[in-house]
């Protein structure tokens, strides 16, 4: 294994005179520690970062032909330019839009086609509603087509202790070129944010100090597709401001806010919310305009909605999201503050919640979070040559 232990500081012409870093953790996964307003935080980005977000964008418009032959970025971003998508996040989005108009900049790319990475659910729910792979693919033994598959839980005693545990589980052009987002905006507040090429935040900590855990839901894109029911459409508002605003939350129901601002969504997401003071409250965003919310001590949520059923739903199904969802319940049923972090890993990193890494789809990520207050402690580990990343929201 090749391990960098790199710290680069960089002043840039286009970023003066703020705080800016960059740790090469391991040759997986890198770290920006950054001070300034999102749009200079992609311009930071896009500098330090450029030949691995350019490769990766590479690697995404390769894979996209495997997974449908004729699907690209190119393809993509000329239908979300003729869909006004940009201009929808510049409207819905001030985070999520300062920041990849930065990042556009510093790469010298079309926006759209960052947008086409960035927003990769859509790319796969394009080609599993023409025929190519998708989300719902059963899943063999890590062949072309077993889909992704990711499991997140949490737990607080609302008395100031938490903890969670979350797999990425996605394209297996996302095991390199992980880029950790660690972001101080003008206001002093800190959003985390663990980011694939700094263009797909898969969750992270709030400005508010709650663990953040993201998950696609496979059965509501594929309610939409049996439906016949259009993924870029013109009332839909872009998942881009659902992957990029949630870190902007202060308290666990502002997320409630985000959620119900507006109707419709190109893509369906879920997110769980650990504050170590308040209940977890997992919120999901559903086919058809509805939002569904719950709190609990605990929560867990796999690759379905935990409030809709459907008739194509079996236990194969998202790469057994059922069963998934089943396991991770009755471990969090007996969990509690005393569940130590190699419990909560050996949970999941074996079957059938950790998938191993394929060729196509595979764990990208494991991360277990241990809060105290507002401080919370990331511990992300890629597999097992790669040791444990910490990455924290304090000094």
């Amino acid at each position: 294994m090749k391990k960098l232990l790199i710290t680069v500081f960089v002043v840039l012409g286009l970023v003066s005179n703020l705080s800016a870093k960059l740790i090469q953790h391991t040759d997986q996964i890198a770290e920006i520690e950054f001070t300034g307003s999102a749009y200079e935080l992609g311009l930071y980005t896009g500098e330090v970062a450029k030949k691995q977000i350019l490769e990766s964008i590479k690697r995404f418009d390769n894979i996209l032909g495997v997974m449908l032959p004729g699907l690209s970025t190119d393809k993509l971003a000329k239908k979300f330019k003729e869909k006004k998508v940009f201009e929808k996040i510049q409207k819905t989005s001030p985070y999520g839009s300062a920041y990849i108009s930065g990042l556009a900049k510093a790469l010298d790319k079309d926006i759209n086609i960052l947008l086409a990475v960035a927003m990769s659910d859509e790319a796969i729910l394009e080609s599993q509603a023409n025929g190519g792979i998708g989300f719902l693919q059963t899943e063999t033994q890590n062949n072309l087509r077993s889909p992704a598959k990711c499991s997140v839980m949490g737990i607080s005693d609302k008395k100031g202790k938490a903890w969670a545990g979350a797999n990425f589980d996605y394209m297996g052009i996302n095991y390199t070129g992980l880029i950790v987002l660690n972001h101080t905006d003008k206001k002093g507040e800190k959003r985390v944010i663990l980011t694939w090429a700094g263009l797909i935040p898969y969750g992270g900590i709030s400005v508010g100090g709650q663990a953040i855990l993201m998950n696609t839901m496979a059965d509501e894109g594929t309610a939409r597709e049996k439906a016949k029911g259009e993924i870029i459409a013109d009332d839909a508002t872009p998942s881009f401001y659902l992957s990029w605003e949630a870190y902007g939350i202060h308290q666990p129901k502002e997320i409630i806010d985000i959620f119900k601002k507006y109707k419709h969504y190109t893509a369906f997401f879920s997110y769980t919310i650990v504050d170590s003071e308040l209940p977890v409250l997992t919120i999901e965003n559903n086919y058809g305009g509805k939002i569904h919310y719950g709190e609990g001590d605990y929560k867990v949520h796999t690759n379905h909605s935990l409030y809709n059923s459907y008739k194509f739903m079996d236990d194969n199904f998202g790469a057994h999201t059922l069963t998934r969802y089943k396991i991770a319940e009755k471990f969090m049923k007996k969990a509690n503050m005393h569940t130590s972090e190699k419990e909560v890993r050996n949970l999941l990193e074996s079957k059938p919640l950790w998938k191993g890494r394929g060729e196509l789809m595979g764990t990208v990520t494991s991360t277990y979070y241990k809060i105290d207050g507002k401080q919370i402690d990331m511990y992300v580990k890629t597999d097992a040559s790669h040791p444990s990343v910490h990455i924290k929201n304090y000094k």
